[in-house]
């Protein structure tokens, strides 16, 4: 929406967003089902390091496994759905290799950036009694894709049944997950090689001027 576009907004924001569809809500789709998958802490499939036994190389391997598998069902789902008003829609391949090396990048780094963002947003004036910019606990999941309390980084099997329960929690905070892994790892490596992707990087589905303010690089400490 235009509310989403702030002066910040790199360039490449709106690369080809007036020709082709945004590549977001596939990605984010994929995300909050991702969710619900790790949540079932299966041995067989995992999304995480469930136990000692798990190897890292099996959550890689479970991970671009996801990607292709959600990417194949959605392609099919959306060849079945097509009508004459669709105009034959069809992604490209680059199109679809960007997403589904979104999904793969966020769910690699799942645990480094749900800690990242709870950590941003609990030092920050929205988690402060003080500020008047604070918000309720009450409404965090859905505001901020974060399970209130006490038990983000030390109960997540109560942030797993609340994903898995609440769909809106869920998209949330997959939304939050897909921008922060945009601002702080896709877009530096692609200004770094002087690289664009189609449709641009920017996450224009964060509205919150407060939010996107939190989402963008920090520093680097000497």
């Amino acid at each position: 929406s235009s509310e989403a576009e702030t002066p910040n907004e790199p360039e490449d924001a709106a690369d080809d967003s007036t020709k082709r569809p945004s590549l977001h809500p596939i990605a984010i789709d994929a995300i909050e089902e991702a969710f619900r998958l790790r949540a079932q802490n299966t041995t067989t499939s995992p999304l995480r390091l469930i136990d000692a036994q798990t190897e890292w190389f099996q959550v890689h391997y479970s991970i671009v496994k996801f990607a292709d598998r959600f990417l194949e069902k959605y392609k099919k789902s959306s060849t079945e759905s097509s009508t004459s008003s669709d105009n034959d829609f069809q992604w490209t391949e680059e199109e679809l290799q960007t997403i589904g090396g979104r999904i793969v990048g966020v769910l690699m780094r799942l645990d480094d950036l749900e800690w990242e963002w709870n950590h941003r947003i609990r030092t920050s004036s929205l988690a402060d009694a003080d500020s008047s910019s604070m918000i309720p606990s009450d409404v965090w999941k859905t505001t901020l894709g974060l399970h209130p309390g006490d038990v983000e980084q030390n109960c997540f099997r109560t942030v797993d049944t609340a994903l898995s329960e609440d769909k809106d929690f869920a998209r949330a905070r997959a939304e939050k997950m897909l921008a922060l892994f945009l601002m702080n790892i896709e877009l530096p490596g692609l200004e770094a090689s002087e690289s664009k992707v189609p449709g641009g990087s920017y996450p224009n589905f964060i509205e919150d001027t407060v939010q996107m303010e939190l989402m963008m690089p920090r520093p680097t400490k000497e």
